[in-house]
């Protein structure tokens, strides 16, 4: 048998969601939450391009525990929080490292931060081996909302590339 081999910078154009984080998983104090945050099954259709030419589309997950303090009757409350998603976007092929992983948990905070009447801390991020696809790359998931933090993303890759 013929096998066929590529290079990691490909010819051939990549259809993917360029900036998009997704939510797979939101759990607090044990129970699932999806559906606070499950206003989209999947990434917005504005998001979805053709990368450029030498480009893959760079996917990889990112599992986060944390700590969300809110005010219940009165008194502070604390209880655990459990995220999962997974990110893609257009780029060279990369490999993760500790400080695109910071980047993405310093990204995750600010963007879970925004409503003053829940505080998230004390994360914990794993981030998962970039996958830098070239064929079948599109996720699919529940769309977290995190405007600037995918930018801020992009912005952290590009410098350390």
């Amino acid at each position: 048998s013929v096998v066929s081999t590529q290079s990691t910078g490909t010819s051939a154009a990549v259809e993917c969601y360029d900036d998009c984080a997704i939510m797979l998983e939101y759990d607090v104090d044990g129970t699932s939450y999806m559906e606070l945050v499950a206003n989209e099954t999947k990434c917005s259709e504005s998001t979805k391009k053709m990368c450029a030419s030498g480009e893959v589309c760079a996917i990889f997950t990112i599992d986060i525990e944390a700590k969300m303090t809110m005010e219940v009757d009165g008194q502070n409350s604390t209880v655990d929080a459990v995220i999962e998603g997974k990110y893609s976007g257009c780029s060279e092929a990369y490999e993760m490292t500790d400080e695109i992983c910071q980047g993405v948990e310093a990204d995750y905070e600010a963007g879970f931060n925004v409503d003053p009447a829940y505080k998230y801390h004390d994360f914990d991020t794993q981030c998962g081996a970039v996958d830098a696809c070239t064929k079948d790359c599109l996720i699919s998931g529940s769309r977290a909302v995190l405007p600037g933090a995918v930018v801020l993303l992009v912005a952290l890759i590009a410098r350390l590339m």
